[in-house]
């Protein structure tokens, strides 16, 4: 090629990338507008050269057809815009140099994209696929990233996998990564993870996305590795959308429809859940169903009622449900779990307060929904039993955390380390201890300054200890710059 040609497509470049067609080697200057070139080109023609991702010869006759515009791929006099594409060939390369000479406005793929995405008529388009069937244009525009969400959604769906997976082969790896790069939205994550199944099983679990979620029901399922924490997380698909709260109505009652109970577990405890979901569920549960269920705040009185008749369940029903006192009234044994419960109604909190229960009042002194008021009530008991339990809640009054600090008790000082409403004045008494015990609970005061924690750091027995509070390990993302 000519020194004079590489020197125009060094020029064109910087154009390129600043948007703007600076010709120095012309000594001319002119602001490009795309939009005013397409709409100059009616009636004559737009040059392309090279090849085009997401469109095909065939999608821009078509597309250009509407505008009464001409697609041509050889230099002509009515030319009035260039775009190029990816990869030319030399050929092609001179073509667009004589194109240049001739001042001609020129502009790359994306550009144009953008231009074809913005002007696309879609339900012409969709009804055109649908009857056409035609995957190799279909998987085309899918490249497009300037199409927006709802069309690519719908054509998404019109996307044949055959009877392969999601990843099983080159092109349905490659449509896959497409919907992945769109829709998986994360803070910090390997870009490698787009081409992973493991990015479509997120999306499942952490996309608002309700169209989204609707889209990934109707996909061939994959399956994850299970966690080896025992801990029971969904392995494929349709588990992991049985997590989401942003489900609409109808993909979440698809999924009670598939009568799986490894879904219906997932099901039971999302906050989706109806009275007529939870009946469904409720029918044909097994135990580990019935105990999800439990879990879930939006059961009704009904079942609530038919949960406490198993004893076992009962204990995790007694944990996690809103109780008030006509529920209360139904409970004929109760489970010291119930004082761990953040969601009592102050006249059960008083009841249980009265009863005296040892177990459950200890589990509710360290309650920290229970207001300072019925920690005071506690606390007046002056039962020694409570009073480690108490010196942990961050509800506890000032006074009160100083009463029992003064008791010089172990127990109760291990707790107050613990408690981020411990004065100042306390907890440096306790760091300046420096006993392995009490450190322990510094180490998971939130509150305790930045310089003592790192000072703790240097015991690396107290790491995992230190991981666990948040003031440590914002620090130490803070100074990462992340």
């Amino acid at each position: 090629m000519c020194t004079e040609c590489v020197i125009i497509l060094i020029l064109k470049m910087i154009d390129s990338l600043l948007d703007i067609n600076s010709n120095t080697y012309y000594n001319l200057q002119m602001i490009k507008n795309i939009d005013s070139d397409f709409e100059n080109s009616r009636g004559k023609s737009i040059l392309f050269l090279g090849k085009f991702h997401s469109l095909s010869k065939e999608e821009l006759e078509q597309f250009l057809e509407q505008f009464d515009i001409n697609y041509k791929d050889i230099l002509a006099d009515d030319i009035q815009m260039v775009v190029e594409g990816t990869i030319m060939s030399p050929l092609e390369e001179e073509i667009a140099y004589d194109a240049y000479k001739k001042k001609i406005p020129t502009y790359n793929t994306e550009q144009f994209e953008k231009l074809y995405a913005s002007n696309l008529n879609n339900d012409s388009l969709l009804m055109s696929l649908k009857l056409s069937n035609d995957q190799t244009r279909l998987a085309k525009l899918l490249h497009n990233i300037h199409l927006d969400d709802a069309l690519f959604l719908k054509l998404f769906r019109m996307y044949d996998w055959g009877e392969e997976g999601l990843f099983d082969n080159s092109e349905n790896m490659e449509i896959s990564t497409l919907f992945t790069k769109r829709f998986y939205k994360k803070e910090r994550f390997d870009p490698a993870t787009f081409h992973s199944p493991i990015s479509i099983f997120e999306i499942a679990i952490i996309s608002e996305n309700e169209a989204v979620l609707e889209v990934l029901f109707s996909m061939p399922n994959l399956t994850v590795k299970q966690s080896r924490s025992g801990q029971k997380r969904p392995i494929d698909i349709k588990e992991a959308l049985s997590t989401n709260s942003f489900l609409n109505q109808d993909t979440f009652k698809r999924l009670v429809r598939l009568n799986s109970s490894s879904v219906d577990y997932f099901l039971a405890q999302n906050p989706l859940l109806t009275t007529e979901s939870a009946n469904t569920l409720y029918q044909r549960s097994d135990e580990e169903v019935k105990t999800a269920l439990a879990t879930n705040d939006n059961i009704s009185d009904d079942i609530f009622k038919a949960l406490l008749e198993d004893e076992k369940i009962a204990q995790t029903l007694l944990l996690y449900q809103k109780i008030d006192l006509p529920r209360y009234k139904l409970i004929t044994k109760l489970h010291p779990n119930i004082g761990e419960n953040e969601t009592l109604s102050d006249e059960v909190i008083q009841l249980l307060i009265d009863e005296n229960k040892v177990e459950i009042i200890q589990n509710l002194s360290a309650n920290e929904s229970v207001s300072s008021t019925f920690l005071e009530q506690i606390h007046a008991l002056n039962t020694p039993e409570y009073f480690p339990y108490l010196a942990a809640n961050k509800n506890l009054s000032q006074k009160h955390i100083t009463t029992l600090y003064e008791k010089k008790d172990f127990e109760i000082d291990k707790s107050l380390a613990f408690n981020t409403s411990t004065p100042m004045t306390i907890l440096d008494n306790f760091y300046n201890r420096d006993n392995f015990e009490i450190n322990k609970s510094l180490a998971l005061n939130e509150s305790l300054p930045i310089e003592y924690l790192q000072q703790l750091q240097l015991d690396t027995r107290l790491m995992n200890h230190l991981k666990e509070n948040k003031t440590f390990t914002e620090n130490i993302l803070n100074n990462l710059g992340i």
